[in-house]
């Protein structure tokens, strides 16, 4: 038979493997290195473009403004994801002097706050991939394109009235 010392080591234990600080090393780690290869790619789109505005690509299309906006687009994926793996860091592993003296990071102190910094730059993000649909393809406008328009708007709308509600 075992002893009730014997379940409370083992349940000790049980809860140091599955401390979550652990776990959230590891995830905003990893999100972090994610963000790092999107601002590679990124870099490399908008090196493209401004190759393209000069005449010196020769890809399979040269249009420089789709490849710039494209790199733009990139780029503001890569802050969301950056903001995503710091949040979480600091939520998780972090203190309130962890990145103190970041603009950002400085006033997340709960998830909500976390969601709504998200949902900000994301709300950019889609205007310009919804605006990169548009100057991509201006020849192809059809109704079915004010879908995602439509869209930003009703998120904008809703954050609107979460950060009401916050007051």
């Amino acid at each position: 038979m075992s002893t009730p010392n014997e379940k409370k080591s083992f349940i000790d234990k049980l809860k140091s493997i599955y401390n979550l600080k652990y776990f959230a090393i590891i995830i905003s780690f990893l999100i972090t290195l994610t963000g790092l290869i999107a601002i590679g790619i990124g870099s490399l789109r908008l090196s493209n473009g401004l190759l393209s505005v000069f005449g010196l690509f020769r890809g399979q299309e040269a249009h420089p403004g789709v490849h710039i906006i494209e790199a733009v687009d990139t780029l503001l994926f890569s802050v969301v994801i950056l903001i995503l793996g710091g949040g979480i860091f600091k939520l998780f592993v972090g203190d309130e002097d962890t990145f103190k003296e970041s603009i950002v990071f400085s006033k997340i102190k709960t998830f909500k706050d976390l969601k709504i910094l998200l949902w900000e730059t994301l709300l950019l993000t889609l205007t310009v991939w919804c605006s990169l649909s548009f100057f991509a393809h201006p020849d192809d406008l059809r109704y079915t394109q004010l879908i995602l328009p439509l869209t930003i708007v009703l998120l904008a709308i809703a954050l609107k009235l979460m950060r009401d509600t916050k007051e």
